[in-house]
């Protein structure tokens, strides 16, 4: 995988934090996001988790929003996934041929309602896999992604194993709600601006920081209860800012070949529902930052989905 040439500094820059934030200056331009945008990525394709969270505690820290104060707070160690005896019993009985890859994501409810007082849960999407579409057996964690990526969708979308488990992820609730009614969700540079609203820049870090929170639990939960044969775990995000894809659980050297059996395995169908985790909306009844944060949540208008479908929305074929 080819490096970006162009790297994010660890170490803050040496401006007024009563001004400006330095990432207002960095996107005052669409060339300039894009950019950052670009290594921000490169650091989760290359699995670089500690570099990415280092940087973004940083920037949060100088940013000083009531936001990036909540973002700091659920710091990874509150976030875990539920359900992963299961995954891990599911893959070794698993009939047929064997499960040699895993892709996993968070997704929003579409008819999530924004009334006052309520909370908005992710709900994780599973697909299981075997060597019949695609040899995840055999392929690395750059050509994992490189599949990913690829604009017509990879091998093995819609070939993913008819079986049911459930997972859930515990600890996003927070961040979520405040990101789905967030103000400041969009930038135009009609004006060629000179800097970005700082409340923009806040949305950004903000949704960098949910993706680190998620993959940061995936690659926890991977190296203290491994899946079997070591199954790499390809993780993203559906519908949501900022598609950050990055894969967990790959131990090199240590993925034996799939068995083979004499039937071929059925297709399973794209998604099955019942593979879907889905919970109720809740009422809030300890808001995650005070009477203000309420406040703001319910004056706030709903994060609207993506015009163009992401890279993991065409892994799992959702519409």
């Amino acid at each position: 995988m080819v490096r970006n040439s162009w790297h994010l500094s660890l170490e803050p820059e040496l401006t007024d934090p009563k001004t400006m934030h330095e990432l207002q200056k960095q996107f005052a331009t669409q060339e300039g996001e894009d950019q950052w945008m670009a290594v921000m990525h490169e650091y989760f394709h290359m699995g670089e988790l500690n570099n990415a969270q280092r940087y973004l505690e940083m920037q949060l820290q100088s940013l000083d929003t009531e936001l990036a104060t909540r973002c700091l707070i659920d710091d990874p160690d509150r976030v875990s996934i539920s359900g992963w005896e299961e995954l891990q019993e599911a893959i070794e009985l698993a009939e047929g041929d064997a499960i040699t890859g895993i892709t996993l994501a968070i997704a929003n409810e579409a008819d999530r309602a924004f009334e006052k007082g309520q909370v908005h849960h992710p709900y994780m999407m599973l697909g299981l896999y075997s060597d019949d579409p695609f040899a995840f057996s055999q392929a690395d964690e750059a050509t994992l992604i490189e599949q990913a990526l690829a604009e017509e969708g990879p091998a093995w979308a819609g070939y993913d194993e008819d079986i049911e488990v459930f997972l859930e992820c515990n600890g996003l609730s927070a961040i979520n709600t405040a990101l789905v009614h967030h103000k400041e969700r969009h930038f135009f540079r009609d004006n060629a601006p000179e800097e970005a609203p700082k409340r923009y820049v806040e949305y950004v870090l903000a949704c960098w920081w949910r993706a680190l929170l998620l993959h940061r639990a995936v690659e926890k939960i991977c190296r203290e209860r491994p899946l079997p044969n070591n199954v790499p775990v390809l993780t993203g995000m559906v519908d949501m800012k900022p598609d950050a894809v990055s894969v967990h659980g790959v131990v090199e050297g240590q993925r034996p070949a799939p068995r083979q059996v004499e039937e071929a395995p059925q297709m399973a169908e794209l998604l099955p529902a019942s593979m879907i985790t889905r919970r109720e909306v809740e009422e809030i009844k300890e808001p995650p930052s005070g009477a203000d944060l309420r406040k703001r949540l319910a004056q706030s208008e709903p994060e609207p989905e993506p015009e163009k479908k992401g890279l993991m929305a065409r892994l799992f074929g959702r519409n």
